[in-house]
């Protein structure tokens, strides 16, 4: 076996949260400190012999002053920068401490409110996983992986790619999504512009999530201060041959979203990050999206995104049981360049 100890670390980072507020720390005060500046949770390097639940109790009462009392062991992260060495962070959010907050030697401790967290200076990664903690998912692994100090190059959940966007975490959907998604697609103001019927149930939101949602390419939109996705984006192959073009590596984007958050621009930010991922990081060279006939809002944010109509074809909506016409519209990689 292999000794790891001398090319990564292995350290805790600790998420206390009380009355909907993390115990922050705000990285002031340390000489030469990789956080210099930033916030972020409570945690340290293993000592020797140490499992992570013995790092983790010791570096809070260090760090902290409290005890803690009641906390779950979520994941490990891998966290891999062109300028530090490679670190594994065992990940944990504690819900009941005790005792008496004391002042912290490498920063300033202060409860900050969930919703306001994105917008203190942090390692964008960090939205991934503090968006996960408002889950039930299972035990999980990330690796984000940072260039030229602190850009975020790539985020993997469990090796699928994670995406950002000024307000959403662009995650793949977990099992542990199936409420909210019922709370989404039940709506008739939904699915049936998409070409699917209502949900229901939740247990057929479940069947969806577990078969059709949680694969590659579609990804959860969830706000960065909560947990539940409000929508869907995705990127998967072309539905119609004849959007089929020789020697052109093409792929569709299809959406939806909550009826209560329409009207907020909350999908063209999505799309947004969906063309430069397609392009920049798939390379592919044109991309397709769809709407069909009288859905005018899915038309505006496709218009919004660039996308120019193709042509227009007759198509069977099976599991609506009816026809409609589907209007196809395309961006190139040259045009979305030029935009």
């Amino acid at each position: 076996m292999s000794d790891i100890s001398k090319e990564a670390l292995e350290t805790t980072l600790c998420y206390i949260e009380k009355d909907g507020a993390y115990l922050m720390l705000h990285r002031i005060k340390k000489e030469n400190d990789l956080n210099e500046g930033k916030w972020i949770g409570i945690g340290g390097k293993f000592e020797k012999d140490e499992s992570p639940e013995e790092c983790m109790r010791r570096e809070v009462l260090e760090e902290t002053g409290l005890t803690v009392k009641t906390y779950r062991y979520r994941g490990i992260v891998t966290f891999v920068s062109d300028r530090y060495e490679t670190e594994y962070m065992h990940l944990f959010h504690i819900t009941e401490t005790q005792g008496e907050l004391k002042d912290c030697d490498e920063g300033v401790l202060e409860w900050v409110p969930v919703d306001t967290l994105s917008t203190l200076p942090h390692w964008l990664g960090d939205r991934a996983f503090l968006s996960l903690l408002r889950t039930q998912i299972p035990f999980f692994s990330m690796k984000l992986t940072y260039v030229d100090g602190d850009r975020l190059k790539e985020c993997l959940l469990n090796e699928q790619p994670v995406l950002f966007t000024e307000r959403f975490v662009l995650r793949p959907f977990i099992i542990e999504d199936a409420e909210a998604v019922f709370d989404a697609a039940k709506d008739p103001e939904v699915g049936p512009w998409c070409g699917w019927q209502p949900h229901p149930d939740p247990e057929h939101s479940k069947d969806i999530v577990k078969n059709i949602l949680m694969t590659p390419g579609t990804f959860a939109l969830v706000p960065v201060d909560q947990g539940d996705p409000i929508g869907c984006i995705s990127l998967a192959p072309l539905s119609s041959q004849s959007m089929v073009r020789e020697g052109e590596k093409a792929a569709e984007i299809g959406f939806w979203l909550s009826q209560k958050h329409w009207g907020k621009g909350y999908m063209p930010e999505a799309v947004r990050e969906l063309q430069r991922y397609a392009f920049e990081e798939k390379h592919l060279d044109a991309l397709w999206c769809c709407y069909y006939e009288g859905n005018s809002k899915s038309s505006r944010v496709q218009e919004k995104c660039g996308f120019t109509e193709e042509f227009r074809e007759k198509v069977e909506r099976k599991l609506l049981g009816d026809e409609a016409i589907s209007v196809r519209q395309k961006l190139t990689k040259d045009r979305w360049r030029e935009t």
